[in-house]
């Protein structure tokens, strides 16, 4: 009964289509059909809806002659106008013209609703036959119109939401593609380093290396639409290898990319990119920013087109030959045009500011308003430390807030140790849950257990606990992945807000869940949405226009996998 009410409320029937119904209803005797036990709630609307049919077609029939007669007729009044001799019998004329047309033209606006409702009500209850075409029919909400030759029209759920197409509910199952479609005998991709990131327009950038191709860097656009993803054609990031990319797009639609050159000791390169109307990408000139890198980077996106890269720094240390210095380190730059270079998007240098002093990994990061952002990362003991108390506390899930005044990055609190008496803390995961508050998923290696922590940014500018952690899963998480709806410069009170968490379990299948996020910032109501369907070995997820998530995996032997997963009802 509930998906009924639901249906009804979708297709948005006006009052004019109401009340040709209740007519409908009364010359197709409703109220027998109901009173008939035989017959289930589901025939007796089948019933209707081809007695409402039958009757629309009747009307139809007869208004098509009469559309003959009314033509005549209106030929007839514009000659009548024409021949006004006074001004004001003109005007009386054609002001009554005007009013017999507006009520002609609802008319047909109210059979054309009617149609629609008989349309939707059909296929609701079941009948094979589909409409003549979309616009005959009133999808629910996470659902859309599919016209083939065979099947006519008809209403199905998006990609990653199962249910009749009037009421769609997130799939409790994850339907996998593969992202590389190989041809026929050539060489199966190595797919390494996955990342991916939102763009406008229901859009994702996926970013990977393939240890096939000699650890070429590969981008390719992917747009979603209701029944699935459209690519674009794989675009090379170097013509050497690439280790570790990432992505964050500016506000003006460009593009800036990150990554090593060596898996070890390599080189730390920036560089912007476009994309056209046709996903083709066009690459600026890289440029080397740092050196001695070994970690993976984050990327965050800032106003006025600058991006910030946080990254594993290693230094030599001057002051002690053969020995090295080690820093959690930000760089700030924007990418605009050089006109010098044709107007050619080229990075460029602002800053360098340590958000960490000691050796860091494992960073990431997630923005919680348009200048503020959080890093999360795994910081080693220092060697002093070592030497001194080896009971000094663990910083190994640690969490700096920084922002953007003016054009400085300022760090605004104290770094923040989450578990201070437990080491082997590895994989993790930020995301933003509105008004500074943000969740802190991560992998307690000792323990085996996943957990997962609320923070917020309080009045005084310091980090507060508002949740303490709490087990999300058991047994060793070597990945994990968070994902929020609730959008930069947007408060957690908005209804319907979700948090989506992917855990690749070590030999098993990766995980999703889906909570709830209520008006404090605190997941909460959450259930377990599926499973993939082979061991996970690397995990990237991202946040569609639409509220849906694009999730990559990639299998054991290195092939790529997504799948889109509905999270609102």
């Amino acid at each position: 009964m509930r998906a009924n009410q639901d249906t009804v409320v979708n297709i948005g029937l006006s009052l004019t289509t109401l009340a040709l119904l209740i007519h409908a209803s009364q010359s197709l005797d409703v109220n027998h059909a109901l009173r008939r036990n035989a017959v289930s709630s589901a025939n007796v609307v089948s019933d209707v809806a081809s007695r409402f049919s039958s009757l629309l077609q009747q009307l139809h029939d007869r208004d098509a002659e009469q559309s003959l007669l009314d033509a005549a007729d209106a030929e007839r009044t514009r000659s009548t106008i024409q021949e006004a001799i006074s001004a004001k019998d003109k005007a009386l004329l054609e002001k009554a013209y005007e009013l017999r047309e507006e009520s002609r033209m609802e008319e047909e606006n109210a059979r054309g609703m009617a149609s629609s409702f008989a349309a939707t009500l059909q296929q609701f209850s079941g009948q094979s036959e589909g409409a003549n075409s979309c616009k005959g029919l009133a999808c629910g909400g996470n659902g859309f119109c599919d016209e083939s030759s065979q099947e006519g029209a008809r209403c199905r759920c998006k990609a990653g939401y199962e249910g009749t197409g009037f009421v769609c509910n997130p799939a409790v199952s994850f339907v996998e593609h593969p992202l590389i479609s190989e041809a026929p005998g050539s060489k199966a991709p190595q797919v390494a380093d996955l990342h991916v990131t939102s763009l406008r327009d229901n859009a994702v950038a996926v970013l990977f290396r393939d240890a096939s191709r000699q650890n070429r860097g590969f981008l390719v656009i992917g747009v979603a639409q209701d029944s699935g993803m459209r690519w674009s054609a794989p675009a090379l990031l170097s013509s050497s290898a690439v280790f570790g990319p990432v992505l964050a797009e500016l506000e003006d639609s460009s593009l800036a990319i990150a990554y090593r050159t060596d898996d070890r000791g390599g080189d730390g390169v920036l560089l912007a990119a476009r994309r056209d109307a046709e996903n083709r990408i066009q690459l600026g000139a890289p440029r080397v920013f740092t050196h001695y890198q070994a970690q993976s980077m984050s990327l965050i996106a800032l106003p006025q087109s600058r991006v910030v890269v946080l990254f594993a720094e290693h230094q030599p240390n001057k002051a002690a030959p053969g020995k090295w210095e080690h820093f959690g380190t930000s760089l700030l730059a924007d990418i605009l045009p050089d006109e010098r270079l044709g107007g050619q998007m080229v990075p460029r240098v602002l800053g360098k500011y340590h958000f960490a002093q000691g050796a860091v990994s494992r960073i990431s990061a997630a923005p919680l308003s348009s200048k503020l952002f959080a890093i999360a990362y795994r910081q080693g003991r220092s060697q002093n430390m070592e030497k001194l108390d080896d009971k000094s506390p663990s910083r190994e899930a640690s969490v700096s807030l920084a922002e953007l005044w003016g054009s400085e990055l300022v760090f605004t609190t104290k770094s923040l140790s989450l578990e201070p008496q437990k080491e082997q803390i590895w994989a993790r995961s930020v995301a933003g849950l509105g008004d500074g508050a943000f969740a802190y998923t991560y992998h307690s290696g000792a323990e085996q257990l996943t957990k997962q922590v609320v923070l917020r940014l309080n009045a005084e500018h310091r980090l507060e606990m508002i949740q303490e952690p709490r087990v999300v899963a058991s047994g060793f998480s070597p990945f994990v992945s968070t994902v929020s709806t609730v959008q930069r410069n947007e408060k957690a009170e908005a209804p319907g807000h979700r948090l989506f968490t992917f855990i690749g379990q070590h030999g098993a299948q990766g995980l999703g869940q889906i909570c709830g996020v209520n008006d404090r910032g605190i997941p909460d109501h959450c259930q377990d949405v599926g499973a993939t369907g082979r061991e996970v070995l690397a995990v990237a997820t991202a946040l569609l226009t639409d509220n849906r998530v694009f999730l990559l995996t990639s299998s054991a032997n290195g092939v790529p996998y997504y799948t889109l997963v509905g999270l609102t009802p």
